[in-house]
């Protein structure tokens, strides 16, 4: 029977008349985790969710649906069997708004029909509720104040960027997933996709897709300059990015690919003064040259310093991965008329992980079960291709059709390195950003401007 998708004001039920299942394994379970259940979260927060289409996603042949397993039943010798429990009947999900399943995309039909296998295959109703990234309503801001204010609105899974489930998980909204889940042990994820899971050492996430930082040549652009970022900036191409980014994270990637690191035997984060004025160097020596404009100063975002590439304003460009795979995912252009991804022996990448907001027990297993569901490698793969993201798991982009896209991307995976964390972060991106600006834009010497870098960090 096909799920029903029922009307509803604040979110998307996908819905089947539950039928009857064995609850002996969600009983056993419950008494594990009994102690930890805080709240039951069954609803979501009314004013910041938008409104749903109600359409009936159509389940092709192709679609998996996990098999339920019987247990067998406890006989009357079995000593203090549990009492049975109600098992869930719902459970509520909380989505970036882009990842809307009821959109028209290829990408929403397919997040769609495997958010109704889930519900049809276990006799649920799924609601899904989309929130922005950021600001007020956004994901994160809104876990945070219904905590507080209306526990009982919490979600029980949310997909969340990794940078947020850090503050999440040191904030207590999010729970630990070591003891209902083993799938990041698997080997199939990239080394950066497993570093996402952990914070502190322990699994808070299960990995979805990332975004590495890629460098990115103009279609039709001829170089004979080698492709990596030490090369990036050097004569005989022209190079744009956001200088002025508050995460520096052009910056931050020259250095450590110069073998800079980020830390050191000092309580706070710091930079290595030697490798941060080779960095500073390459900067200056391509603005001197030429090769970087004066503007690049006056972009904040890799969406402008993006644009400017597109409208033939460089010849390569340092951007996320996904503003490449988005040009792909639209059709509306050849291959050939793209821009080119170039293999680079290192990056930096994070990404986005679902994460488990519920204290209850029995629905903390439900919602990791789909989890693991959205993560199989069949349904991310064709998903990921869709949407414009790199999967986390090296499995799922081996199904990818674009087989002239798939070893670039895979090279730049295996190359990724996890974003250091919001802490250093925020320590050193402050001080890589005003050394760029001042050699850049005020023509200070890369040898005194990395000398203030390294003492504002002290």
């Amino acid at each position: 029977m096909k799920p029903e998708i029922t009307p509803s004001n604040d979110g998307l039920n996908m819905a089947n008349h539950p039928r009857q299942r064995n609850a002996g394994p969600v009983a056993a379970l419950s008494l594990i985790f009994a102690l930890l259940a805080l709240t039951s979260c069954a609803s979501g927060l009314r004013g910041v969710d938008l409104p749903w289409q109600q359409n009936t996603p159509t389940l092709t042949p192709n679609t998996a649906v996990p098999q339920l397993t019987e247990t067998p039943a406890l006989t009357d010798a079995s000593p203090s069997a549990p009492t049975p429990q109600t098992a869930p009947d719902s459970l509520v999900v909380w989505l970036p708004a882009e990842m809307d399943p009821t959109g028209k995309s290829q990408a929403a039909s397919l997040l769609n029909a495997r958010l109704a296998a889930f519900a049809e295959s276990e006799g649920i109703r799924i609601t899904v509720r989309l929130k922005s990234l950021s600001g007020s309503a956004g994901l994160l801001d809104t876990l945070t104040a219904a905590s507080s204010a209306a526990p009982q609105a919490l979600p029980d899974l949310i997909l969340l960027p990794r940078r947020d489930l850090e503050t999440a998980a040191l904030k207590s909204l999010v729970m630990p997933l070591d003891a209902l889940t083993s799938i990041v042990d698997d080997e199939d994820w990239f080394p950066y996709a497993h570093e996402m899971s952990l914070i502190q050492g322990v699994v808070y996430g299960i990995p979805f897709v990332g975004d590495p930082l890629a460098l990115i040549a103009r279609a039709g652009a001829e170089s004979t300059l080698p492709a990596e970022w030490q090369a990036a900036a050097a004569p005989g191409s022209l190079f744009v990015f956001p200088a002025d980014d508050p995460q520096a994270l052009v910056p931050l990637t020259l250095y450590m690919a110069l073998g800079g690191g980020v830390s050191g035997n000092q309580p706070r984060p710091n930079l290595d003064e030697e490798t941060l004025v080779k960095m500073l160097t390459l900067l200056a020596e391509g603005r001197q040259s030429g090769s970087i404009r004066a503007d690049v100063t006056q972009w904040q975002s890799f969406q402008q310093s993006w644009e400017s590439f597109l409208e033939g304003g460089g010849d390569r460009t340092a951007a996320p991965l996904s503003l490449l795979l988005a040009l792909y995912a639209q059709g509306t252009e050849t291959p050939e008329t793209l821009p080119k991804l170039l293999d680079t022996g290192f990056t930096l990448s994070s990404g986005w992980v679902w994460a488990l907001s519920t204290a209850d027990p029995d629905r903390g297993i439900l919602a990791v079960r789909l989890a693991e569901y959205l993560v199989e490698p069949g349904f991310l793969g064709t998903w990921s291709e869709a949407f414009g993201r790199v999967p986390a798991r090296p499995s799922a982009l081996a199904s990818w059709q674009n087989a002239a896209l798939r070893p670039s991307l895979l090279q730049q995976s295996l190359s990724a390195r996890f974003v250091p964390e919001n802490n250093i972060l925020t320590s050193i991106a402050p001080a890589l950003r005003s050394a760029v600006l001042a050699v850049l834009r005020d023509n200070l010497s890369p040898e005194d401007a990395a000398k203030q870098a390294v003492e504002s960090l002290k």
